[in-house]
C-alpha cells in the first residue's frame, strides 16, 4: 500500500466503493483488494440477494474485515414495513441507509424511527438514514414520460427540501447536481453521490455523470459512490490511488 498523504486520507472517507457484483467472494475479493483506498462498501439488492441465497451476512462479513456499510437497499413501502427493516438494517457496520423520498412523509419519519429505536435497544450508534432523491438513470424526458411535471433538477431541490425538513441525514443525488444544492440547503446534510465516472469508465444505463475531481471541488459534504470506474479497471488499486489524487487536489 503507498502512504497516503492527509488530503488522499480525507478524500478516501469520502469514497463509496459500489460492491455490484454477482457473489459473495466477488464482492469480498474487492473489499480485501481496495480497503486501503477505500473509506466504505455499497451493498445493493444485487449482492444483498445473492448473499441471502448463499447464506452470508455480508454486512457482518464486511465488518469484520474492518469496514463500513452504505445499505443501498432503497426503501420504499408501507411507513410500518419500513419502519420495521429500519430497525432490521440498524445493525454493527452499517453506516448508513436509503429510503426513497417519494415514499412520502410519514415513511421517511418512519425509517428515522426505526433506525433510532433498534439502536437504542442494540446499544449502537444511530446509522445515517439517506433519502433518494431522483434515480441517475433517469432525465427529464423520462420524468415527463411519468407525468411529472417538473425537470429533473426542481424534483431534486423539492424532494432536498422534504428530506431537511423530514428529519433525514441527507440525499442521494447526482453528482453533478450536489454543489449547488449544498449551496441552497447547506452542509448540515450528507450529499451521497453516484454517476461517477473516470477514464471512461461508468455505470450502465446512468444519465447524469460527473468526475470526481470535480465533485468534491464543487460539494463539501459529499459521499462518493462509484462502481465500474474502479472495478471494471484493468488495475482496480492503481485506478483507485489515481481517483484519490485528483479528488485530494481540490479538497
Amino acid at each position: 500500500m503507498r502512504q497516503l498523504t492527509k488530503k488522499e486520507s480525507e478524500a478516501k472517507k469520502r469514497v463509496c466503493l459500489a460492491l455490484d457484483v454477482p457473489t459473495v467472494k466477488d464482492a469480498l475479493d474487492l473489499v480485501e483488494e481496495l480497503s486501503d483506498y477505500v473509506g466504505m462498501f455499497k451493498i445493493g439488492k444485487q449482492i444483498h440477494t445473492a448473499a441471502g441465497y448463499e447464506g452470508l451476512n455480508i454486512v457482518k462479513e464486511i465488518y469484520d474485515r474492518g469496514a463500513s456499510v452504505f445499505l443501498d437497499l432503497k426503501y420504499h413501502d408501507t411507513p410500518n414495513t419500513v419502519y420495521q427493516a429500519s430497525k432490521a438494517a440498524t445493525v454493527k457496520g452499517v453506516y448508513m441507509f436509503d429510503v426513497h423520498i417519494a415514499g412520502g412523509k410519514e415513511m421517511c419519519k418512519k425509517a428515522v424511527q426505526g433506525a433510532e429505536d433498534a439502536a437504542k435497544e442494540k446499544g449502537l450508534k444511530r446509522p445515517k438514514v439517506i433519502g433518494v432523491t431522483v434515480l441517475t438513470s433517469l432525465d427529464d424526458a423520462d420524468l415527463r414520460e411519468q407525468g411529472i411535471g417538473v425537470d429533473y433538477e426542481t424534483l431534486v431541490k423539492t424532494r432536498t427540501r422534504l428530506a431537511k425538513e423530514w428529519g433525514l441525514d441527507g440525499i442521494v443525488c447526482p453528482a453533478k447536481k450536489a454543489g449547488n444544492i449544498e449551496k441552497e440547503f447547506g452542509t448540515g446534510l450528507i450529499y451521497v453521490t453516484p454517476g461517477i465516472k473516470w477514464a471512461g469508465k461508468s455505470g450502465t444505463g446512468q444519465k447524469q455523470l460527473y468526475t470526481p475531481d470535480k465533485a468534491v471541488s464543487d460539494c463539501s459534504s459529499s459521499i462518493l459512490v462509484i462502481g465500474s470506474a474502479i472495478t471494471k479497471a484493468d488495475a482496480k488499486k492503481a485506478t483507485a490511488y489515481d481517483i484519490l489524487q485528483a479528488m485530494a487536489k481540490n479538497l
